[in-house]
């Protein structure tokens, strides 16, 4: 099995949520690097994404070779400053959210699939559907 797996995606999930907070709509995707000195190697990168009942969005960004952990945490909703989900080609989606941190505007792309062949994501499609969903509902109540 590879890097990216369910095991380790659940295990630094864990890491991000506080004490007695849960989460929903586990997914592994692809999260875009914005920053000024992101290459054409590593401008993708693997991350694991889930909705915590405390309406906060986890996200673990991973190495693309190792699957180790780059930055790990949560955006809270009631920083999001504007929104699009669009589903792309092949049954994906792509998820550009925009947060207020730190007093500044900080735009996330990520890319969910509904399959992920070759890995053990056996929930990958209903949890897609299901983050997807939700996403919608919050952030159309956001506007």
């Amino acid at each position: 099995m590879g890097v990216f797996n369910r095991t380790a995606m659940i295990s630094l999930l864990d890491q991000v949520v506080f004490q007695g907070e849960k989460y929903q709509y586990p997914v592994y995707g692809v999260i875009k690097n914005t920053s000024f000195f992101a290459t054409a190697y590593n401008q993708h990168r693997g991350c694991y994404l889930a909705i915590s009942e405390f309406r906060r969005l986890l996200f673990v960004e991973c190495n693309a070779l190792t699957g180790a952990p780059i930055r790990m945490g949560a955006l809270v909703f009631e920083d999001l400053v504007s929104s699009k989900i669009k589903k792309a080609s092949f049954g994906q989606y792509k998820i550009v959210l925009e947060f207020m941190v730190d007093g500044k505007k900080k735009k996330f792309t990520f890319r969910i699939a509904k399959k992920v062949y070759g890995t053990d994501f056996d929930e990958q499609e209903y949890n897609c559907e299901g983050i997807v969903s939700e996403l919608k509902k919050i952030c159309s109540n956001r506007k």
